[in-house]
């Protein structure tokens, strides 16, 4: 996986790198082979389980919470998108907003 460098292995938090690898979408044979590299101490299914977990308790969250968040997201990424010139990006991220809005 090209998240995976051995030499960070010390810089970073197993859980957290693990978090990430499965919100980025890569396999569970993936995630295993790569801890194996990273943290040759630890034990993969333990740390995939908690990983899980904690994304799981993330769906606890207030929605209100979760909605100001994805509108205040939007809007910077609609500024960015504005910034740069990507007009195309900033009408999607317009058009989340009126969608964020209404709900």
């Amino acid at each position: 996986m090209k998240d995976a460098k051995p030499e960070n292995a010390t810089n970073v938090d197993p859980l957290r790198q693990v978090v990430s690898w499965i919100v980025a979408g890569h396999s569970q044979a993936d995630i295993k082979e790569s801890i194996a590299k990273l943290w040759p101490r630890a034990k993969s299914r333990p740390l995939i389980v908690a990983a899980v977990k904690e994304i799981a308790a993330a769906s606890e969250e207030d929605p209100d919470l979760i909605v100001g968040f994805a509108l205040t997201a939007t809007r910077e990424i609609y500024r960015k998108a504005m910034e740069v010139g990507d007009h195309q990006t900033a009408l999607r991220a317009l058009k989340q907003l009126k969608e964020l809005s209404t709900d």
